[in-house]
């Protein structure tokens, strides 16, 4: 198996008849090659993994984001004896499988951590077609959809980093949370094969974007923001079905809505996320989780007190502090 092509058609069919998962995808691995990780590609006899390293000996730590593929038994044991081998801290693995196989990894000696990838998610079958689709949201997500597009909110499909960083930087400060810088962004757009901005805008101003990524035939919604100008029109959800259109059109079957609260539970801090997402009427995915197997304790704790020392220095430069 070599290079991009055999990568991805291996990841397809070692995944079949479900997606294969895009954070395995050759293409992602490039993203965060470029991002300051170190990949490795492994082939697992029974399977494959995508694996992203941080730090050095004796502190490396590994992750494998949605993976291995196909996650089950046999490739965990043999992605645990490899981590050994290779003298990790450790390996974190949060695999594209259900709940399930959580008794598996407990028993192999994982321990469950925060999730970094969604472990819930929402996806919209769109094999039905674009009339059908929006006929399969709620009644009040198609009205307003309807609405915005009626007053005016158009939709701008493209590769437009920079207004995706101001929108998202809006919504940071709004949300007190940090995302990511333009650069970032642009390198998504011109290292994976199908990744889109879609800006929303009222009268030629910008007041709302997002970025989505095609891969397997589902699309994914990652990132999106709004400056909060113009909200009655809700340009967002005349954004979200601009790219929804867009995946039905390139013959996507599915689309990942990326991260939604376990239900409506009104306390969650996410809830706001489930109130928008639900309207689309997906169907509701949870993951197994994230994993951790901590292979030296001692080497283990000081390679996290470093991981935690560089990501604050990053908010700090970020912000220009």
């Amino acid at each position: 198996m070599s290079g991009a092509a055999g990568w991805d058609a291996r990841l397809a069919e070692l995944s079949s008849p479900a997606r294969a998962p895009l954070l395995q995808s050759w293409a992602w691995g490039e993203v965060q090659a470029r991002a300051g990780w170190r990949v490795e590609r492994l082939e697992l006899g029974g399977g494959v993994a995508s694996v992203q390293f941080r730090g050095r000996q004796p502190f490396e730590r590994a992750y494998v984001p949605r993976g291995p593929v196909p996650a089950g038994r046999e490739n965990l044991e043999q992605l645990q004896r490899w981590a050994r081998e290779r003298g990790l801290a450790r390996l974190r693995v949060e695999p594209e499988a259900t709940p399930e196989l959580a008794a598996v990894l407990r028993e192999l000696g994982f321990r469950p951590v925060p999730q970094v990838q969604p472990q819930f998610t929402m996806i919209i079958g769109l094999e039905a077609g674009e009339e059908e689709v929006l006929a399969s949201f709620n009644r009040g997500t198609r009205y307003i959809i309807r609405l915005a597009l009626k007053r005016g909110v158009e939709i701008e499909e493209g590769s437009d980093p920079d207004e995706l960083a101001r929108q998202a930087a809006a919504s940071a400060a709004r949300q007190g949370i940090n995302l990511p810088v333009a650069s970032y962004y642009r390198l998504l757009l011109d290292t994976l094969p199908w990744a889109r901005t879609y800006v929303a805008r009222v009268q030629g101003e910008a007041v709302a974007a997002m970025l989505v990524i095609h891969h397997d035939r589902r699309g994914y919604y990652m990132f999106s923001g709004s400056n909060g100008r113009h909200r009655d029109l809700k340009p967002v959800y005349a954004t979200k079905w601009a790219a929804i259109q867009a995946a039905i059109r390139e013959g996507c079957l599915d689309y990942d809505l990326w991260g939604v609260p376990p239900g409506p539970d009104r306390t969650h801090p996410w809830y706001g996320l489930w109130e928008f997402k639900s309207g689309f009427n997906g169907r509701l995915v949870e993951y197994a989780g994230c994993w951790d197997l901590v292979l030296g304790e001692l080497r283990h704790g000081v390679s996290e007190a470093g991981e935690r020392a560089r990501r604050r220095l990053g908010r700090l430069l970020r912000r220009g502090d």
